[in-house]
């Protein structure tokens, strides 16, 4: 064999080693910078997100109780044809996995709510809130 023929082969594996070891430095720093040495995140515990007709909206409460109101347009149960806003409420209980879970705790039917007077002080022991109730005694007040 002659030094010609040889050459171009030895020229082309050395680029080819300096090439895979340019590869793994890379990959290495890379490693390393991104993904061996990054920090933990945490996700954001509020805030609302926004469909066409839903929101959903992340609540802290006392500081470690954490609720998940959801509001959206629905088809009003007691009138037939016409839409109502409905909300709900659930508790969001961390797992120990990357999971949490979403316990029910109450949903109301805002179409009617919204036309009571200021009753945030009354004691609603013995009354009836139901949003059925509710739409009775506004229909029976409008009637007087």
């Amino acid at each position: 064999m002659d030094k010609k023929t040889i050459l171009p082969a030895v020229t082309i594996a050395l680029l080819s080693c300096v090439a895979l070891m340019l590869t793994v430095i890379g990959g290495l720093y890379a490693y390393n910078t991104f993904a061996g040495e990054a920090q933990a995140v945490e996700a954001q515990s509020s805030g609302t997100d926004k469909g066409p007709k839903w929101s959903a909206t992340a609540l802290t409460v006392g500081g470690d109780t954490e609720f998940m109101v959801i509001i959206k347009e629905v088809e009003n149960p007691y009138e037939e044809g016409k839409l109502a806003t409905q909300m709900a409420v659930y508790e969001v209980r961390p797992s120990s996995t990357a999971k949490a879970e979403l316990y029910f705790v109450a949903a109301r039917l805002l179409e009617y709510d919204f036309q009571i007077p200021d009753h945030s002080g009354e004691d609603a022991k013995g009354k009836n809130w139901k949003p059925l109730n509710i739409k009775e005694a506004l229909e029976k007040a409008k009637k007087k």
